[in-house]
């Protein structure tokens, strides 16, 4: 046999790169099915919103709210009557990129480790999923134009927090901390330049 095969460190190389392998088309396919569930998901709620507003408008308090919020009347309306399709699936497409980015970002730098992962469900949501629907928003808004990112929130609270939680499992599974990329590249080197001595029999 060769002696690459023979080396330990070389077959737990090849053992982590079939295992990480495996991980990453695991999790390629339920990021697809958490994409799609929540496009569908943010579609229902903004036809929701459009439903609403169109209600509220032939309503005196509508009236009212239109006379004295022109800008906000303008800005409402362009987005529920824009394409709710489209509008759904760039939202959570954004929303999908930018969390898993800024959860990519704590994983290295083990921040999750130790403001995240202590936290129960509600102050996850609280203390992580608010503040990166206010980023997100802000994103969005850029995109839009609209007077502030507060006419964004509601477009992007639904699809922020229903990945976000899955942003941060992703990046556990995908990615190790600082020190373990540290750890892993020097393994790495050692296995490929067969630094480790073979055991004597």
């Amino acid at each position: 046999m060769d002696d690459n095969h023979q080396n330990p460190s070389w077959i737990r190389l090849k053992n982590f790169c079939r295992i990480y392998s495996r991980e990453v088309i695991e999790t390629s396919i339920r990021t697809i099915l958490l994409l799609i569930s929540t496009v569908v998901l943010s579609l229902v709620v903004l036809y929701f919103y459009s439903l609403l507003w169109h209600l509220f408008r032939m309503t005196y308090s509508g009236n009212r709210f239109i006379a004295l919020h022109p800008e906000a009347n303008n800005a409402i309306s362009n987005i529920v009557n824009d394409d709710l399709i489209e509008m759904s699936i760039h939202t959570t497409f954004s929303a999908f990129t930018i969390c898993m980015v800024i959860c990519a970002i704590c994983r290295l730098s083990y921040i999750t480790r130790y403001l995240y992962d202590p936290r129960n469900t509600i102050a996850k949501l609280v203390f992580w999923g608010l503040p990166l629907t206010i980023v997100v928003s802000m994103y969005i808004n850029d995109q839009f134009n609209f007077a502030h990112w507060a006419y964004t929130l509601p477009l992007t609270i639904v699809p922020t927090l229903c990945v976000f939680t899955y942003c941060f499992k992703f990046s556990e599974t995908l990615l190790p901390e600082f020190g373990d990329v540290v750890l892993k590249i020097f393994q790495a080197l050692k296995a490929f330049f067969s630094l480790q001595p073979h055991r004597q029999n």
